[in-house]
């Protein structure tokens, strides 16, 4: 009827749920499957291979694991609730994040997390290129590897970088939700990517930006760093003496 452009006697203007016993209304369930666009040889390795890896990560959900990396990133970790119409960010630790390393002397190439407590954080003060082992409980959180009751921690080296602010800090009533997931928010120290707990169906993960910003688009944050780091300084030698920093 509506592609007839003919109205509708109900004076609906789009077909939903409501259609369903209506003499005009038909509807058509299609399954879809996937298919291996590879020769059935490929196919066939690649399946001995899934289920050989399955079984190595439910082996090792069920014993205490021994990991190695480099710390690639350390952030406050979040968790968004929706409470009264209103979303509230909560603090529940630090999120530690490898690009790769050994699992059980198994090389992994790809990103798995750490999760630890604020007290862990303030008394071992991880932070990025530390390269340390440690072991730690295994689960598969939405399809990321993620580690958790961590112990035994010995660094092989300490990172040069900036010890990662306090949780504190990072509080800001006025952050800001984006359905997206920007690149760039994603590498600037004010956008984090958080799990939203909630019942309700649609996205699991958002990203937040903590200063607020309405429109990532026009972020100046990003401008002002680049403009900081290559501004020049005071020259004055009494002002260097002691190390001034202002850009002129």
């Amino acid at each position: 009827m509506l592609a007839k452009q003919h109205k509708c006697f109900r004076n609906f203007t789009k077909v939903g749920k409501e259609c369903s016993n209506c003499r005009y209304f038909y509807e058509e369930k299609i399954h879809q499957y996937p298919e291996f666009v590879e020769p059935e040889s490929k196919s066939a390795e690649f399946l001995e291979n899934f289920d050989e890896f399955n079984e190595w990560v439910q082996e090792l959900k069920n014993r205490r694991v021994q990991c190695e990396g480099k710390i690639y990133e350390v952030k406050p970790d979040f968790i968004l609730k929706k409470h009264n119409q209103q979303y509230h960010l909560l603090i529940t630790g630090y999120l530690i994040s490898f690009q790769e390393g050994y699992i059980e002397n198994q090389f992994f190439q790809d990103k798995f997390y750490l999760s630890i407590s604020s007290s862990t954080q303030k008394q071992l003060i991880f932070r990025p290129d530390d390269e340390l082992e440690f072991k730690a409980n295994l689960k598969i959180d939405r399809g990321r590897f993620k580690f958790y009751k961590s112990g035994g921690f010995q660094f092989m080296q300490r990172g040069t970088a900036d010890a990662v602010p306090k949780p504190d800090l990072y509080s800001h009533p006025n952050f800001t939700l984006f359905t997206e997931q920007p690149p760039q928010c994603l590498t600037c120290q004010y956008g984090v990517l958080v799990d939203i707990d909630t019942q309700e169906p649609g996205p699991r993960r958002t990203v937040v930006c903590l200063q607020g910003m309405a429109e990532y688009k026009d972020c100046p944050i990003r401008i002002l760093e680049n403009m900081q780091e290559h501004a020049d300084h005071c020259a004055n030698s009494i002002w260097n003496e002691i190390r001034c920093q202002h850009p002129l």
